[in-house]
Order: structure tokens, then sequence, then C-alpha cells
């Protein structure tokens, strides 16, 4: 009887969590941000130091191993585009190359929604994808040339070593459009069937947006699809402290609950943005609240006791 109850929960574990990939190996973790801003040194933006840490922190507490190391942060920061995408490149590489049980990436930038080249044949309504910004040389951000489309960082995981592994992407940046006057998102018409005939409500809501694809990976922003981020030279990302607060608390309670489900996780972590409607750095209004979307068919459980 015992031997067949282990054997249950065995079978139970491969059936809803991802425990059984995640043992394959060390869980990887890669972390890339830029300056904000160009009118202040670096040692007065104590924002992204913070931040840094803060991210360096919830990595190491969930036992990740950071890339390169936890101390070297200047080949991953302030990168240009070409640079950005070869060290992105590198570490997949790694990932596909050595044993390696789950890949965390985090990124924090400017960002901005964009007009994709294919559009579909539709009239009816305009599709955005979500860029990044890189910077253009050593020191200024550029956009145009060097945009970023997430979509073509998500793509360089598309890779069939890699397919089974859990991958968690972390996006802190602005979702809205360049020198956008709203912080809203403008959503896409509804629309609804009459006889043979489909027809738009009268409604000039007409934008939607392009969520790139991938098997086994969750995608968390800091802010929906057409908000403003919450970023702070002097305290970093609003998203990233509250994450690493939440996560402390639950981290508190690993002997009573268990080891730390990444869902429960981030729902624990909106329980706590969503009490405020709408927050304000330098009078623009941001939505620090997590959008999520995934492909995952299972639980992403952190058991730090046995990774």
């Amino acid at each position: 009887m015992a031997g067949n109850r282990i054997n249950y929960f065995r079978e139970n574990e491969h059936k809803s969590t991802y425990c059984h990939i995640m043992k394959r190996g060390p869980w990887r973790a890669v972390h890339f941000d830029w300056h904000f801003g160009v009118d202040q040194p670096e040692k007065e933006r104590k924002g992204l130091i913070t931040e840094r840490l803060e991210i360096r922190s919830m990595a190491e507490k969930l036992n990740f191993t950071i890339y390169p190391s936890a101390k070297n942060i200047l080949q991953t920061r302030n990168l240009t585009k070409p640079d950005f995408l070869r060290e992105l490149h590198r570490f997949k590489e790694l990932c596909a190359s050595e044993p390696c049980g789950c890949i965390l990436m985090t990124i924090s930038s400017h960002g901005e929604i964009v007009k994709t080249d294919d559009q579909g044949g539709s009239e009816s309504f305009e599709i955005f994808e979500d860029n990044i910004l890189t910077h253009q040389d050593s020191s200024a951000f550029s956009r145009d040339d060097s945009r970023v489309p997430v979509r073509e960082i998500i793509e360089v995981f598309r890779d069939r070593k890699l397919k089974p592994i859990p991958k968690i992407f972390f996006i802190q940046a602005c979702r809205a459009e360049e020198n956008s006057t709203t912080d809203v998102d403008t959503g896409i018409r509804v629309g609804y069937r009459q006889e043979n005939e489909f027809q738009y409500q009268d409604d000039p809501l007409n934008r939607s947006h392009s969520t790139p694809y991938l098997e086994n990976s969750v995608m968390i922003y800091s802010t929906p699809f057409g908000y403003s981020a919450g970023f702070s030279y002097r305290i970093g990302s609003h998203v990233w402290k509250v994450l690493q607060m939440t996560l402390k608390e639950i981290l508190a309670q690993v002997p009573v609950i268990g080891p730390v489900n990444l869902l429960h996780w981030l729902k624990e972590t909106n329980n706590r943005l969503a009490k405020s409607e709408e927050y304000e750095i330098d009078d623009i209004e941001y939505k620090p609240l997590l959008s999520i979307c995934h492909t995952l068919t299972r639980n992403i459980i952190f058991d730090t006791n046995n990774n």
C-alpha cells in the first residue's frame, strides 16, 4: 500500500508540476537593464542600483544561478542592440548546452508599443506589439534602429532542447505609444454577427495587442498593455519592490505552506498592487499591476530545499 501511495504522488507531481523537469539541472537567470534617462550619472540613480539588488535577491532566494555572475553587472547593462542580442544568445546557448532546469530572464528598460508591419489585412483594427529600447551608443537611448521587439527576444529561446523547460520572463517597461497622451488601453472593436453578415458596433476603440507565443513559458509585464510603467530614480521599479516584499513573506511561511508556487506569488503580488487605482511619478500616471500571459501546462514550483 505504501509503495502504491508513493507512486501515485510521483505520478501526480509529473502531471501537475514541472518539478521533475526542473530537477534536470541548475536554474539559470539573467538580468538586463539600461539607465533611465541620460541627464544624471549612475551614482545619482539610486533606483537603478536598488532595482538590480532586489532582482538579484529574489533570484538568489529561489536558488537561481545568475549569468554571468551575481557581481558582474557590466556585461548585461546599458548594451547597444547588437551587444544585447549577442549576450542574449550567449545565455540561451548556455541554457541549451549545459544542464538547466528552469530559465528566468528579467528586463528593465524604456518601452513602447509599436504598430506591426503585418496587420493581417484588416482595416478594422490596428495590431501593436511591445518593444524595449536599447542604447544607440554607450550612453544614449534610441528609437527606431535600437528598438527590440519582445517577440524577437522570446524567439531566441525557441529551441528543441529548451522546449520542455519552464521559462519565465519579467519585463519592466512602459507599454504605451511614443509620446502617448493617454495611459489607457483602447482595446479592440467589439463585433457581433447578424444573420450572415458580421457587423461592428459603433465603438472607436480599435487597437489590438500581438502576444508572443512560446511553449512552457510565462511572460510577466509590470503594467497592462497601453499603460506607463512605474519607475523612480530614487526607489527603482514599484513592481519589483512589491514582488520582493511578497516573496519574502511567502518564504517566511514555507515550513507551513510548502514550496513557492510561481502563479500564487504573482497573484499575491497583484492583490497588493490592485489596492490603489493609480499612481503618479513626476505627474505621469502609471498602473502598477502585473499583466501575465502564459502557455504553462503545469505549475512552476520553486522547492528551494531540493534544488
